[in-house]
């Protein structure tokens, strides 16, 4: 089994190599070498965020909403960077500036060093309560429906909070 360094030199020798043939040719080297992290970017984009806004248009009803932040589109140049998705929920009558960082938020992390995906949470909107670590999920065939499960437990409690 190969390492990540090593992985890295051959694309880099392969792009070398090619380079030295056309000079004319464009060089952009892909680290993206892990699949899971294709797999858990593909889970964004594909399962959480229509999550968040089908979420977002029924919990609008009751005046709160639902705003996300990711990297994963991000052009990412180091194989172990984390990958995250942070929603953040604001309870009626509140905004970015009125909570400013005391939003309750979830937020999955990927670590490709660890290969799971950290599961966070904070659902009050006071400064002083603390961010939560709910669980650490194995990216499979069940990790959606998991992180589903959480997203539901983090609502209720955020809703019902204050």
């Amino acid at each position: 089994m190969s390492t990540y360094r090593e992985k890295i030199e051959e694309i880099v020798k392969e792009k070398i190599r090619r380079y030295k043939e056309n000079p004319s040719e464009e060089v952009s080297i892909d680290l993206n070498l892990n699949e899971k992290v294709q797999e858990f970017k593909k889970m964004i984009t594909e399962n959480i965020i229509p999550l968040v806004r089908k979420t977002n248009s029924v919990i609008g009803f009751a005046g709160c909403s639902l705003r996300w932040y990711t990297n994963e589109s991000a052009e990412i140049m180091d194989p172990n960077k984390r990958i995250f998705i942070q929603i953040l929920f604001y309870p009626k009558g509140h905004s970015k500036i009125t909570l400013g960082v005391n939003v309750p938020f979830f937020q999955l992390s990927y670590s490709p060093a660890k290969r799971n995906i950290k599961i966070t949470q904070k659902t009050s909107v006071k400064s002083d309560d603390p961010t939560y670590k709910l669980a650490e999920v194995e990216i499979d065939k069940l990790a959606y429906d998991r992180i589903e499960d959480y997203f539901t437990e983090f609502l209720r409690a955020a809703i019902l909070t204050d």
